[in-house]
């Protein structure tokens, strides 16, 4: 092997030239970093602080000066002062008093291992002379000559090394290939029979009727072609359920997410069910705890296992029975349930009930008829929408299918890991907020905080949402490795658009990813990186873009800020609680946001618009902020008054009118920019004057308030109310430029207008942000 290899080098390199210590390291292609990986002279702990130090290759180049050169090799003496102050302690020997033309402890002599065509592979370096002496030019030259025999040798151990690999590979492929072929064999085989039943049917049917042609027997023909109609549908059910699982588990699905209202969706399911339930007297009940439960999923394949569990309940129900479909919410989750009275499930079908094409009892495919791909097509359906799906059932008692659905595209536990505690000690609580609030605000259903393990030189996964336990608890990356090992290691946030063409990264994308498009930021307190924030699988399923980068990047600097006041202040459990307080308002806004069914684009729409405007980069930024936190303030009024029609109380008026200066409140322990503040505080003022808290008119009002203000508008014509419905795109229009010059900035809305001219421009914005 490699190390095997490089494990001789080093020895032979040490006995035949004479020196104690010999380090070798090889260069990291991927990286751009030389890696320590073998040693002769060193203890333990010594090899370990090395295999954690990793040169970077822009700061070997800078050893190689002309003035240090000797042959091929190169000596840094002591007197140069090269290094400066050198943390050497643990691996570099304490040689003690050294006289002139000795060598002396800091005196670096390294030869660095070139190919043939230039390109450098690694390098090795020597240290404690036997003789004591400075090398003369015999020893340097014995040390290039065995330098020349380690890049050969280290080149085919390495060719042999990926020789190995590719023969790994390739063995693996070919027992997957042969798995592959006997599941492919065993589907044909199933789908066959499937086929052919139907087939076998129709055409016995054909024959008949063609025997019989000119035949004055009306009811047989009927009769005859009701069959084929019945098996041609049998047929179509089967390959349309076939294509669709088939997309489900290729990993190229692609769902619409929008919020819709569960319960309604069930009235609608429950309708179409009636007439197979009336035909053998079933009664379905529909039961819900309230009349509305909004949810973020696609409402189409929602509505797939939905006839599918209530058909098949309906279908394994004995006439005269029962089939009950229910709702409840369960925090952050919507739990549906289909319970029937019928033939129930006998015990040892419960673990295959989700297999595909898998009967209980092969008779009850004659008396039950189907393709038997329903429970499966929904079991990939639930956990494509990050839900779960279960069966309880007895033979002869009933069944009852349970399904557990995020209500909204990003929800998913959290979970927490710390085996290390950083010197600034963060509270688990806190670190799940955090994760909670970046993938709300961001629209991502994966996203994870990894922190910085100084003494290891490694990042670890703190919390996470969207990843498994396993990976969350067993995560390790070295700065500099990987995409989360670069942000840290350069403190720059890392955009990539498509992980498979990205030539820095560039990799097969993992199954659990349903996109390509990921996106990294660092985390500095003090300008020191001391963790990573990463989100993928944005929730449009659309790449993440710059102005996701951006606006990420503004919500990382408030959690630094944040972490930074729980730690330095003396108060520090008063401070957490008032950062928790703020991050969970955040995150109620962000999913109130998300589930109104105009809304979850108000910062692309005001980051279009300020760009439209003229404004900074700078500015844009900060606006694209505030549209995800302006309105924080809203969730401490009683929504539902405001959806009762009439003038409010006077007691409720004064809540809201009050609600930009709570919003401002409950932000500023993150908030460090005034600017930020001012376009919270004035995003309900009006040009003439007339608006609140304060009274603002005219120039007195930033730019973004009133950017926010016009949006905010929009929003709130175009949704509607109980009361009234909402309004066209072009009525809402209409009532903005109506308002020109009194309530809302002139230019604004004509930018707005031009910007947006149709609903259709409208909703391609919307889409990112919502779909």
């Amino acid at each position: 092997t490699l190390d095997k290899v490089l494990h001789e080098i080093v020895h032979a390199v040490s006995d035949a030239a004479g020196f104690r210590i010999v380090l070798l390291r090889v260069l990291n292609e991927a990286t751009g970093r030389f890696e320590a990986r073998a040693f002769a002279g060193l203890n333990r702990d010594a090899i370990r602080k090395l295999e954690l130090l990793r040169i970077p290759r822009a700061e070997f180049e800078s050893w190689l000066k002309e003035e240090f050169r000797v042959g091929r090799s190169f000596f840094i003496g002591h007197e140069k002062k090269f290094w400066g102050e050198v943390d050497d302690e643990g691996y570099t020997p304490d040689l003690g008093v050294r006289q002139e033309g000795e060598w002396h402890q800091e005196d670096v002599l390294f030869v660095p291992l070139y190919t043939k065509d230039g390109n450098v592979v690694g390098y090795f370096s020597v240290d404690d002379p036997v003789d004591r002496r400075l090398p003369s030019r015999e020893t340097v030259e014995t040390l290039e000559i065995l330098a020349t025999h380690a890049i050969v040798a280290i080149q085919n151990a390495s060719l042999y090394e990926r020789l190995n690999d590719s023969l790994a590979r390739l063995e693996e492929a070919t027992e997957r290939t042969e798995e592959v072929a006997d599941l492919k064999n065993k589907f044909i085989s199933t789908v066959s029979h499937e086929l052919l039943t139907p087939l076998t049917a129709i055409r016995a049917y054909t024959e008949a009727l063609l025997e019989h042609i000119g035949s004055t027997n009306i009811d047989m023909q009927r009769q005859f072609l009701g069959v084929i109609n019945e098996q041609s549908l049998k047929l179509r059910r089967l390959i349309d359920s076939i294509l669709e699982l088939s997309q489900l588990e290729s990993g190229r699905f692609r769902m619409s997410r929008e919020p819709f209202n569960l319960v309604g969706l069930m009235d609608e399911v429950v309708q179409g069910l009636r007439e197979m339930a009336d035909a053998k007297q079933i009664q379905i009940v529909v039961e819900s705890a309230s009349p509305e439960i909004v949810v973020e999923a696609d409402r189409g394949l929602v509505r797939r296992v939905l006839n599918n569990l209530g058909s098949n309940a309906i279908k394994f129900t004995h006439e005269g029975g029962t089939v009950t479909l229910r709702t409840l919410v369960e925090g952050r989750a919507v739990r549906i349930q289909v319970e029937d009275t019928g033939i129930g499930i006998p015990k040892e079908g419960i673990d295959r009930i989700f297999d595909k094409f898998y009967q209980i009892d092969s008779s009850l495919s004659r008396e039950y008829p189907g393709v038997g791909l329903g429970l499966s097509i929904s079991k990939s359906i639930v956990e494509w929408h990050g839900g779960e799906i279960m069966a309880e059932s007895e033979s002869g008692a009933g069944s009852r299918f349970t399904v557990l659905l995020p209500i909204t595209a990003g929800d998913a536990h959290v979970i927490t890991h710390a085996t290390w505690s950083p010197s600034r000690s963060v509270s688990d609580h806190l670190t799940r907020l955090t994760v909670e609030m970046i993938a709300e605000v961001m629209n991502a259903r994966t996203a994870s905080l990894m922190l910085v393990d100084e003494e290891n030189s490694e990042l670890y996964i703190r919390a996470a949402r969207g990843l498994r336990e396993e990976v969350v608890c067993g995560t390790r990356i070295r700065i500099g490795d990987s995409i989360a090992g670069w942000v840290a290691e350069h403190g720059e946030p890392l955009l990539v658009t498509n992980i498979e063409e990205d030539p820095r990264f560039g990799r097969p994308n993992r199954h659990q990813y349903e996109t390509k498009s990921l996106l990294s930021v660092p985390v500095k307190i003090g300008g020191r990186v001391v963790g990573v924030i990463n989100i993928n699988n944005k929730i449009s399923c659309t790449p993440f873009t710059d102005d996701d980068r951006a606006l990420l990047s503004s919500l990382s600097d408030r959690v630094a800020l944040a972490w930074q006041r729980v730690s330095d202040h003396e108060r520090s459990s008063e401070r957490t609680e008032e950062t928790s307080r703020t991050l969970t308002a955040i995150i109620e806004n962000a999913r109130r946001s998300r589930l109104k069914l105009n809304s979850g684009s108000m910062a692309t729409r005001a980051v279009a618009l300020g760009r439209k405007l003229g404004l900074s980069e700078d500015d844009v930024e900060v606006l694209a902020y505030v549209a995800s936190v302006h309105d924080v303030g809203m969730g401490q009024i009683d929504l539902t008054v405001l959806q009762e029609p009439g003038s409010l109380d006077d007691e409720t008026w004064a809540r809201v009118a009050m609600h930009p200066l709570r919003s401002a409140e409950i932000v500023k322990p993150i908030e460090f920019q005034e600017q930020v503040t001012e376009i919270i505080m004035a995003h309900h003022e009006r040009i003439d004057g007339k608006g609140y808290p304060r009274g603002l008119k005219g120039q007195e009002i930033p730019i973004g308030a009133k950017i926010i203000g016009v949006l905010d508008a929009y929003e709130s014509m175009t949704i509607g109310r109980p009361y009234r419905h909402a309004m066209t795109h072009a009525e809402a229009l209409q009532e903005l430029r109506r308002c020109a010059g009194t309530q809302f900035e002139s230019r604004v809305v004509e930018a707005f207008g031009h910007l947006y001219q149709s609903e259709e421009t409208t909703k391609l914005v919307r889409t990112a942000e919502a779909a």
